[in-house]
């Protein structure tokens, strides 16, 4: 039974907490809303702003200093859109930079007057995004930071009573109306005195400026309280004689978002009927009433002074109001909202009711047709339409298995494969033409070790935020903001063809059947396999650009022979250094000379051969012997006008960090050179962790050991994947693919 007791007082204390009824007279909320008079008067507009933002971090994007900046900033939309949903929504870089605009514009005066469509393609998300959205508002809304107020009316039946006087007495009947239009309690002081009233209650108030003037603000002194709420107050004043006391019979509640019953957030789904009252012979949607209340209300104020009736439109008035898809019954639902959003007002009967609420709609591209076909252009103006194409980033595509297959599917990769497979289903939702892509970067053969011909691998890359090192200073340079702004805009076009996001989910179940199981790690040769000869040849044609598959395979066979090489270098720094500093001293000498090095204190004697070991170190290239002495003469140029320009200690100049750069690079380039056609060196990678390894050559153990290492430690890979990639390299004979 304690144990009962006890977890029945956890639910009731949780559901007070989560479910507080403050209930606040009057004066109670004008002190709330002097204690934070921008949180306490904010519409519907700035409550969206306010929960976007405190939900959507802005990262750091790696270029703080780039002058060429356009504001493609990173944007992490997971606390808005991924935590807490069944399905969550991913935004890549592209449309989170795009819903972060529209949402600042909420606060640059575009607010009313509006629907905001969201278009896309079947399968891009549109209702997971609007889902999550809402779900995520509704949270905001229960909590002290997003919590607004609303009116209700607690109606004193005796103090209208002939003869009545004013009692105290908390028992005495009272007639509740809630405001059905959830209006602000703020809005019931007439519209004519609201800028003297605010002044004076915010006088001593540092915000009273900003309430005032700005624009987040001006709702507050343009809307009408509802008719309902006006007709009562002017009702009782009439019959009360008092401001003072009618204003004892208006309290402030908070206004409870509820998608489930329509307050605050109503959604409505293509096959929603209208509801029919049987009794009117018409829709439940025209108007509303309550039959106790109204004739309450009659009693106590004559026949009509107060018309208790509103639109279902009411029920979401400073909340949310969303239609899914314009198709079947939404189709009248969306035309019928022309002139509420226009004009702001809906007629209920003969009585004007007003209407801000935050329109949203989804769309897919060909339910434009519902608007030309009603010849509504003038509606046009009043869309303002936002894109959810399908995904274009390939980090955002992998978050999406991640979420749907789990965080595990990571160790059945081999890294950059599991990234790769999503720039396959990526490539076919761009176009393959780009005129700015062209025009600044007229020959992108040169970079066909990095990219595919089309330069949709770059252009992947560019809208992740990225600008890929592989790019020359030039091509840098040439990254101007117009290219950026106009590369980004292109991306605006793209992400309406190809795999939809159920399709590449699918394909990813499929790939994973065939390919998961198997006792290695899933690598490249499986996703090319996968998407020539698994998905069907017309598929593949339409869905991949021609030759990408190629590419793709190329560009990852460069890389990771980069990351094989680079595991596998490990010269001695300090010798390295030295060999740079005695070349310099020497080509400040004639061959023959010997002399004793100013910077390493060796004795050095300046022969043809040192030059070009030297030259074809720092060059990649065998030199001859007038070509290295001629190397040799230019170095001595660059040395001498670098002493005398830079004045600093011969390794801090750049003469001598771009030789180093340079002698590095091409040491590592030939690395693998001893080890390629050596069967001990494969086999010696084969038993590495195992007991036989310790049967190789000393030596060979040290290199096979740093090298898988250096795997690991510095490129994501398991011990077992870096077995398998310096295989790999070796069997595919990359050395030699890229040898030229």
């Amino acid at each position: 039974m304690a144990d009962i007791q006890e977890a029945l007082q956890f639910l009731g204390t949780e559901v007070d907490r989560k479910d507080q009824k403050t209930l606040l007279s009057f004066p109670e909320y004008l002190e709330y809303v002097c204690e934070n008079p921008q949180m306490a008067l904010r519409n519907i507009f700035r409550l969206f702003y306010d929960m976007v933002k405190g939900r959507v971090v802005e990262e750091d994007d790696g270029h703080p200093d780039d002058p060429e900046s356009v504001g493609f900033k990173k944007y992490d939309c997971s606390k808005l859109l991924v935590e807490g949903a069944d399905n969550p929504f991913f935004a890549d870089r592209l449309f989170a930079n795009r819903f972060v605009r529209q949402v600042e514009s909420l606060r640059q005066g575009f607010q009313q007057n509006r629907i905001y469509v969201y278009e896309g393609p079947s399968g891009c998300g549109k209702s997971t995004f609007l889902n999550n959205l809402l779900r995520s508002f509704e949270d905001y809304m229960r909590t002290d930071e997003g919590r607004t107020f609303e009116i209700i009316w607690e109606i004193d039946e005796a103090a209208f009573q002939v003869g009545a006087t004013p009692s105290a007495d908390q028992n005495r009947r009272k007639l509740i109306v809630p405001c059905p239009n959830h209006d602000h309690p703020i809005l019931i002081i007439p519209k004519e005195h609201r800028v003297k009233f605010v002044e004076k209650l915010l006088e001593n108030s540092k915000a009273k400026k900003i309430i005032l003037t700005e624009k987040d603000y001006e709702w507050l002194f343009r809307e009408e309280v509802c008719t309902i709420c006006k007709s009562i107050f002017v009702s009782s004043l009439e019959k009360l004689g008092s401001v003072e006391e009618v204003l004892k019979m208006l309290k402030a509640r908070p206004y409870k978002f509820d998608r489930r019953v329509g307050e605050g957030i109503s959604i409505f789904n293509p096959g929603d009927k209208p509801v029919w009252s049987a009794a009117e012979g018409v829709p439940v949607e025209g108007f509303s009433a309550n039959r106790q209340i109204q004739d309450k209300l009659d009693e106590i104020f004559g026949p009509n002074a107060v018309r208790y009736v509103f639109s279902p439109l009411a029920k979401t008035n400073g909340g949310i109001y969303v239609l899914m898809d314009i198709k079947a019954h939404n189709k009248e639902r969306f035309l019928e909202l022309h002139n509420v959003i226009s004009e702001g007002v809906r007629k209920v009967g003969d009585v004007e009711e007003c209407i801000n609420s935050f329109f949203f709609a989804l769309m897919n591209p060909e339910d434009k047709a519902v608007i030309e076909e009603a010849k509504m252009e003038s509606f046009q103006g009043r869309i303002h339409y936002n894109k959810i194409p399908y995904v274009l980033e390939p980090a955002t595509e992998v978050n999406i298995y991640r979420s749907v297959f789990g965080r595990s599917i990571d160790k059945h990769f081999l890294p950059r494969v599991l990234d790769n497979f999503a720039r396959v289903i990526i490539s076919g939702r761009m176009n393959t033409e780009c005129e700015t892509l062209k025009g600044w970067i007229p020959n992108l053969k040169k970079y066909d070790i990095y990219c595919d011909k089309d330069g949709l691998l770059l252009r992947m890359e560019i809208y992740g935020g990225v600008i890929p090192t592989w790019l020359s200073e030039e091509e840098k340079k040439k990254f101007t903001a117009s290219v950026r702004r106009s590369l980004i805009a292109e991306g605006e076009k793209e992400g309406n063809k190809g795999f939809s996001g159920r399709d590449s989910i699918g394909l990813f179940n499929s790939f994973l059947v065939i390919y998961g199981g198997r006792l290695g790690l899933i690598n490249m040769e499986n996703v090319v396999d996968f998407f020539k000869d698994k998905i069907g040849k017309e598929r593949r044609d339409k869905n991949i650009p021609k030759e990408f598959l190629a590419s793709l395979l190329g560009s990852y066979d460069y890389a990771v022979l980069g990351e094989v090489k680079e595991a596998l270098y490990f010269y001695n720094t300090d010798q390295i250094q030295k060999d740079i500093l005695n070349y310099l001293w020497a080509v400040n000498y004639e061959i023959g000379s010997k002399t004793r090095c100013g910077y390493t204190g060796e004795e050095l004697e300046v022969t043809i051969d040192f030059f070009k070991l030297m030259a074809g170190r720092i060059s990649g290239e065998e030199m001859t012997n007038t070509a290295a002495l001629k190397f040799a003469q230019d170095i001595q140029k660059k040395y001498v006008t670098s002493i005398a320009r830079e004045r600093v200690n011969i390794v801090e100049t750049e003469l001598y960090r771009e030789i180093f750069g340079d002698y590095v690079g091409n040491l590592k380039e030939k690395v693998l050179e001893p080890f390629v056609g050596n069967d001990s060196f494969r086999e010696a990678i084969k038993s590495y962790g195992t007991k036989e390894f310790d049967t190789f050559d000393r030596r060979l153990r040290e290199h096979v050991a740093y090298m898988i290492k250096s795997l690991m430690g510095n490129f994501g890979y398991t011990q077992q994947g870096a077995k398998e990639i310096c295989l790999y390299v070796l069997d595919k004979k990359l050395n030699d693919k890229f040898s030229s």
